[in-house]
């Protein structure tokens, strides 16, 4: 195991060091091209290749993959510093600026990840399951003390506020604690959203359930991918202890804190229909067996479910808009709910769609 002496390496300024001298293959200084587009388009984050930062200083990339919670938030420091020598008005702007890493050279698959990644950072493929609603995760916390009124400032660490150890005048004759007012309107929030990603589909071993692990994203990260969209997550693992009723030794469960999110391939996209393409589609329609044609065409690798792909084909064609005597609209679309146990190409079918 790689240990981290921060008296003696200095990683913020190793970073600084990249950041200003890293040329890519045109010669050009890549990052502070970048930077300076940051302040142009208004981001806080910078996305670093890692393959550039292991090219230009191995140790500090290995130092990344052992300690990143460190690393990160020194890399986080030396993109301030530079943003201050690039554009000094949009530094001062912004209250923190974040560094994200892409590309780690060795994916980890999920389920494979033990507890020597525990701290680490890994990357992750897989396929978004679910996804909560975008919350807010309340960072730093002003508090009013309710006998003197000083309002006091404090970060938030853990799952729990946690309140400050003031003591004003009042209460200290008394030797009681202060009560406080969380100042909601004064207080730092950030963006917050939990996805579940699922192992790939072709890696799940033979009679196997689908495994998953829980994902948190933060800030500029949230609603990024959606659920069938097939990722890859570089982040934290870290863990949480499973509450129980004192029964066996304490049990603790991993999820990732997202670094990155590179989202591989979307289930929607446009198709756009040539009039070739248009031509030929006029010709398949008068085929007498276009029907059980389109519907064999349908998930082909799979077997069977000829009465679920008949459905599918439906729903992508879908019905026609009716609106009746009295106004009323009635759609077209149709949905399909499939319900099955895991491992029935539920997820390969509708993929498909």
């Amino acid at each position: 195991m790689v240990e981290i002496e921060s008296q003696v390496l200095d990683t913020q300024g190793r970073f600084i060091d990249f950041l200003k001298s890293f040329r890519d293959s045109r010669g050009e200084y890549k990052y502070r091209l970048k930077i300076n587009e940051m302040a142009l388009k208004k981001k806080q984050s910078l996305v670093i290749d890692f393959e550039d930062l292991f090219s230009f200083d191995k140790q500090l990339a290995s130092f990344l993959i052992e300690d990143p919670k460190k690393i990160i938030e020194d890399a986080s420091k030396a993109i301030r510093e530079v943003m201050f020598i690039e554009n000094r008005e949009y530094a001062e702007s912004v209250d923190h600026f974040i560094a994200r890493f892409k590309g780690i050279l060795q994916t980890v698959p999920l389920r494979e990840i033990r507890a020597r990644h525990i701290g680490k950072l890994v990357s992750v493929e897989g396929i978004i399951t679910r996804m909560s609603p975008v919350k807010e995760e309340l960072k730093e916390a002003v508090f009013r003390c309710k006998n003197c009124g000083e309002e006091i400032p404090y970060e938030q660490v853990g799952s729990k506020i946690t309140y400050p150890p003031h003591v004003c005048e009042g209460y200290g004759r008394k030797k009681k604690a202060p009560e406080f007012d969380l100042l909601y309107e004064k207080s730092k929030f950030i963006d917050w959203q939990k996805l579940v990603l699922q192992e790939k589909i072709e890696e799940l071993p033979h009679g196997q359930m689908p495994r998953t692990i829980e994902v948190i994203a933060k800030e500029d990260l949230v609603d990024i991918a959606r659920p069938g969209d097939r990722v890859t997550i570089t982040g934290i693992l870290s863990i949480y202890q499973e509450y129980a009723r004192n029964i066996g030794p304490p049990i603790f469960k991993t999820y990732i804190e997202a670094n990155y999110i590179d989202v591989i391939s979307k289930e929607n996209y446009d198709v756009e229909i040539t009039p070739e393409d248009e031509k030929k589609i006029l010709e398949m329609s008068k085929d007498p067996k276009i029907r059980e044609k389109i519907i064999k065409s349908i998930a082909p690798s799979i077997h069977g479910y000829e009465y679920i792909k008949r459905a599918v084909a439906c729903l992508l064609f879908g019905g026609e808009p009716k609106i009746f005597p009295d106004n009323v609209r009635v759609r077209g679309d149709i949905n399909i709910l499939l319900v099955g146990d895991p491992g029935t190409a539920k997820s390969q079918l509708l993929r498909y769609v």
